[in-house]
């Protein structure tokens, strides 16, 4: 048998005593009365010391564990201990209060490791984040040779141990209980966290994939995150300009980047919202509409395109949510606009699209500019009727504008939505910038008008001087300009310009009502924020920095009604709850007064001393100083604004000079008050509508603003809405004023001024693909060739042929009072008055007067108006407007949906009284347009929006009934369709159309949709016979419709 081992030497004094109540006092009830039996038979100083001792957690460690406290083995000295220890044969063990037996002993009271080290880390990481918080910053100054200055002052050693912490935290962005720390210290840096880890923060794994340290990104708050925004979009605008000063030929796909199809972090953000916006059914519908019938119709209710409903208002969430949500961007590319995702777009309504747009940019001027370029460059592309065109792609379009082989209409629909978009978010971000504070009065103005459906000579007035001030060159760019030669200065004379630039505080409009609100919450919350900073600096032992809890502090909800701190003041200062300084010296006051009155009686007098200490620094330094502050700003700001501007360059857009006509201003005697008026454009009235002189400069690299204001105002003129306003008032001017009055329409007051205006939106696409680096204003046709041109379009339109659709309107009236029923039917048939020949050699050569295509299409959609015509006359009149349209086309009316569109709407308007011989009339038309289209440009015929336009304005028709438009005919109609856009005879098989049918081709399928729905109510029979006819080759789906239950007529 083997020896049993060997004892081990006993190592405690005594046996372990077990965790219970009993033997461990603990809770406020055993506490309290163990409290009393010690006080009880002993002296009371004796007993504190006693009770320390023994109650002590090192002594309860020693009670649990069997060791000897510490301050036992010191009271023993070391022979006595020896003494003792070599009697009892018991090794006396000292207790240690290391980490082990606290960890050994919580495990006892049922306390996991892991709840201890997360308790513990919490602790720690809760202390680094009020000192970070406590931490003053400065930004760090830099010497003359941009070496950064050594820290001077606490604010700036504040801010360089915060930059190190930060570096240093960076590498551990990656552990989730770290990450708090590095979020810290990013939200205290806030505005003067370094360019370089904002680019850091916003790099993506790929062109394709989201960011790097999305997680991270996502606990940034909405602030620091549009700071990422913007650092990653100027970086991008950095290569750009690099790359296009290095390598010019690869600046052209550097500058997709830019746009809504580029790698941005913000254009992966509102690309969504974008095409929500620009696909909105009603919206594109809408837009369509260029020419409307009644003022109902052409009233348009904007602010529904910026309001967001209930239903919206849960799609679009919370801001913050929002940008949390975006911030994890799995973004990918977007995805190309084919048929494949028709059923991936977004069900966001626009107005929900506006409000998700104004949630991502937030109040940050920089995302406001980078949206409204990313719209500028695609208005660019896609602008004034480009984006019908879908057999080019979007660097086709732009490069095909630039050269000027495609010409873009002024009524462009759907295509210019984008301009649409730019008035929405201007108006939506709420208060602009001071750069865009004419930009701002013209959206207003223009917004007021579609809203009203008309738009009045003073509105035209007021427009026009904010265009004056958008288009003015700089000094350098006048001395590259050139004007033209006039009586009083012959070609070759130099101008000596004399421009002073306005002073900034100067108001540009001081007549316009100032309301200083947002300004004063402005300094209000800059000047609060400097004084919280020294309530910090002022409170080294953060008494009044967190909320007070009744775990701090037991039964302060019972006594204090309304609790105050330090952050919950910052925090009303970040949201501008504060109206005035009054409700911030009202909330610190009772942030001291709570104080003094929860620590009462002796226990508390150290908290009150201190409470009025850092009260009476704060009464007479903090507040005073921000009061001070407050006024002196804005006593500042009240002064600016009682300043006179300065009078606006006189030769810019002034036409004279006040020397050059001295003469006129000494036999009015009013010239001086009437320059002063004109300086506020809210003064402007019917009188003093002007065409502006024609200006043309080009801008270097350097002075390239972004967004380019002059590329904003154009688009802003180029809004489908304000365009039907605009065309409506020229027709009105027409009929009423210029054909009633018998008077030229050069002369009069307000018409060469609006068509000046409609090509200034026709060029806005021109501008905006230039990015405003080459700007002009077109002239209005007041004068004759332009010094160093061939031809001015301006002045054809204005000067030949406006007199001939005068003459047009003229021809049309008498046509209707010669038929039957009218004033002149009588003489009509006795040879008296003969009718007017239709004059075709009239219009020749116009293809290049857009603005006035635009005039006689609306007048032809007017004509068709019921309650305007009747259907004898109109046999006569149609034939004047077809013939002044295809020369004002040059034979190309393919890509005008806005007027097909305006034109069915016009006609589906008689619903089953539409008399026959208009009905055949508008086909025969139509149908010949798609052969000349065919002839001019045969790849896009088939697939034009004039074919899809027609077959739908069939299909409409035939859902009236076989009153409106038989079966037979509808099919023969169709027939007569494919043949005309594919070139082929009536009656032969279409190879093309057959094998466009069959590829699927994504800008077939609208025009296929209208096929579709054509076969689809009509008989399986007749549907293959149809097809055979046309050449189509594919099974017939089943169909509910048989020969039976399809009547013809």
């Amino acid at each position: 048998m083997t020896e049993p081992p060997p004892q081990k030497e006993q190592l405690r004094t005594t046996v372990s005593v077990a965790a219970t109540p009993a033997n461990f006092p603990c809770g406020s009830a055993s506490a309290k009365k163990h409290i009393r039996l010690a006080f009880r038979n002993f002296d009371a100083r004796t007993t504190v010391a006693n009770f320390q001792q023994s109650n002590s957690l090192h002594s309860m460690f020693a009670k649990a564990f069997g060791t000897t406290p510490v301050h036992e083995m010191t009271a023993q000295s070391k022979k006595e201990i020896e003494k003792e220890t070599s009697q009892s044969k018991v090794v006396l063990e000292e207790e240690p209060l290391d980490p082990s037996p606290v960890l050994e002993f919580l495990s006892h009271l049922g306390v996991s490791r892991h709840e201890v080290h997360s308790r513990v880390a919490s602790a720690l990481r809760s202390a680094i984040e009020d000192e970070i918080q406590r931490m003053p910053i400065k930004p760090l100054t830099a010497s003359p040779d941009g070496v950064a200055k050594s820290s001077s002052t606490p604010g700036e050693a504040g801010h360089r141990a915060l930059l190190n912490l930060l570096k240093s935290a960076w590498q551990f962005r990656d552990v989730a209980e770290l990450r708090p720390i590095l979020v810290c210290v990013l939200k205290r840096l806030g505005d003067h966290t370094p360019v370089p880890m904002l680019r850091r923060l916003g790099a993506k794994k790929s062109e394709t994939t989201g960011l790097k340290n999305a997680e991270l990104v996502g606990q940034l708050g909405p602030h620091l995150q549009r700071l990422v925004w913007e650092a990653d979009w100027d970086a991008k605008v950095e290569l750009v300009s690099k790359i296009g000063s290095d390598k010019p030929g690869e600046a052209k796909s550097c500058e997709e980047e830019l746009t809504f199809r580029g790698s941005t972090i913000l254009a992966d953000l509102v690309r969504s919202s974008v095409d929500s916006y620009m696909t909105d059914a009603v919206l594109v519908q809408e837009a369509d509409l260029a020419f409307v019938g009644t003022l109902s119709e052409r009233r348009f209710a904007t602010k529904l395109r910026r309001m967001v409903g209930a239903k919206d208002s849960e799609v679009i969430g919370n801001a913050g949510e929002t940008i949390s949500a975006l911030a994890s961007i799995g973004v990918n590319k977007a995805p190309s606009n084919s048929g494949n995702n028709r059923e991936q777009k977004s069900t966001l309504s626009s107005a929900a699209a506006v409000a998700s747009i104004k949630e991502t940019i937030g109040k940050r001027p920089k995302l406001l500019g980078a949206v409204l370029d990313m719209l500028i460059s695609e208005h660019g592309m896609r602008g004034c009727g480009l984006g019908y065109i879908k057999a080019w792609s979007n660097a086709e379009r732009k490069e095909k504008l630039l050269d000027g082989t495609a010409a873009a209409s002024i009524m462009g629909g759907a295509t210019n939505l984008s301009c649409s978009l730019v008035a929405d978010v201007l108006l939506a971000f709420g208060q602009l910038p001071r750069s865009y504070e004419v930009l701002d009065i013209m959206t207003r103005i223009l917004d007021t008008s579609v809203q009203s459906g008309s738009i009045s000579d003073s509105a035209i007035a007021q427009i026009q001087g904010c265009l004056r001030t958008i288009f003015r060159p700089s000094q350098s760019e006048q001395s590259q300009s050139k004007q033209p030669p006039s009586k009083d200065r012959p070609e070759g004379t130099k101008i000596k310009l004399s421009l002073k630039p306005v002073k900034a505080a100067t108001s540009m409009f001081p007549d316009l009502p100032a309301d200083d609100s947002e300004y004063e919450r402005k300094i209000l919350q800059r000047v609060v924020k400097k004084a919280i900073n020294s309530m910090k600096e002022n409170d080294p032992q953060s008494l009044f920095l967190n909320p007070v809890s009744d775990a701090i502090a037991p039964g302060y909800s019972k006594i204090i009604a309304t609790p105050m701190c330090i952050r919950t003041i910052e925090e009303k200062m970040m949201n501008s709850t504060y109206k005035n300084i009054d409700e911030y010296k009202g909330d610190t006051i009772l942030m001291f007064s709570n104080c003094c009155k929860y620590n009462v009686g002796p226990a508390g007098q150290w908290f009150r001393n201190e409470a009025e200490r850092q009260k009476k620094i704060w009464r007479e330094e903090i507040f005073s100083e921000a009061k001070s502050k407050l006024k002196a700003e804005m006593t500042k700001r009240k002064n600016a604004l009682k300043r006179k501007p300065k009078a606006p360059p006189p030769l810019a857009f002034g036409g004279k000079t006040e020397k050059s006509a001295g003469a006129a201003a000494t036999t009015t005697g009013t010239r001086t008050k009437e320059v002063k008026d004109d300086a506020a454009i809210n003064n402007l009235t019917a009188h003093h509508v002007k065409p502006l002189p024609p200006w043309k400069y080009k801008r270097r690299k350097t002075e390239v603003e972004i967004p380019s204001l002059q590329c904003l105002a154009s688009m802003l003129l180029a809004d489908p809405f304000v365009m039907r306003v605009l065309v409506d008032k020229i027709q009105k001017i027409l009929r009423v004023d210029v054909l009633k009055s018998k008077r030229l329409p050069s002369g009069h007051p307000v018409l060469p001024s609006m068509f000046q205006l409609l090509n200034i939106a026709r060029i806005s696409t021109q501008l905006c693909a230039r990015k405003g680096k080459k700007c002009y204003i077109p002239d209005a046709g007041i004068r004759d060739v332009l010094d160093g041109e061939e031809f001015n379009p301006a002045y054809e339109s204005t000067r030949n042929c406006l007199p001939l659709f005068s003459k047009l309107l003229l021809d049309a009236e008498l046509d209707r009072r010669m038929v039957v029923g009218g004033d002149l039917h009588d003489a009509a048939l006795q040879d008296i008055l003969a009718r007017p020949e239709v004059q075709i050699n009239e219009w020749v050569g116009t293809s290049s007067l857009y603005d006035l295509r635009a005039v006689v299409e609306g007048a032809f959609v007017n004509l068709l108006q019921p309650g305007n015509t009747n259907e004898v006359a109109v046999q006569n009149q149609s034939p004047r407007f077809v013939a002044a349209l295809d020369n004002l086309s040059g034979g190309n009316m393919l890509n005008e949906r806005p007027f097909f569109m305006s034109l069915t709407h016009a006609l589906l308007r008689y619903k089953s009284k539409l008399a026959q011989s208009t009905r055949d009339l508008v086909t025969t038309c139509m149908i010949k347009w798609l052969k000349m289209g065919y002839s001019v440009l045969p790849e896009t015929a088939m697939c034009s929006p004039l074919h899809e336009c027609f077959m739908h304005l069939l299909n409409e028709w035939s859902s009236l009934g076989n009153v409106v438009l038989p079966r037979d005919l509808f099919l023969s109609l169709g027939e007569e369709a494919v043949a005309a856009s594919s070139g082929e005879k009536v009656g032969q098989k279409s190879n093309t159309f057959a094998n466009t049918w069959a590829s699927n081709d994504d800008s077939f399928l609208p025009v296929k949709e209208q096929y579709t729905r054509m076969l689809s109510s009509t008989p399986d029979a007749r549907v293959l016979q149809w097809k055979q006819k046309i050449g189509i080759d594919e099974p017939i789906p089943s169909s509910p419709v048989t020969d039976e239950m399809q009547v013809d007529s």
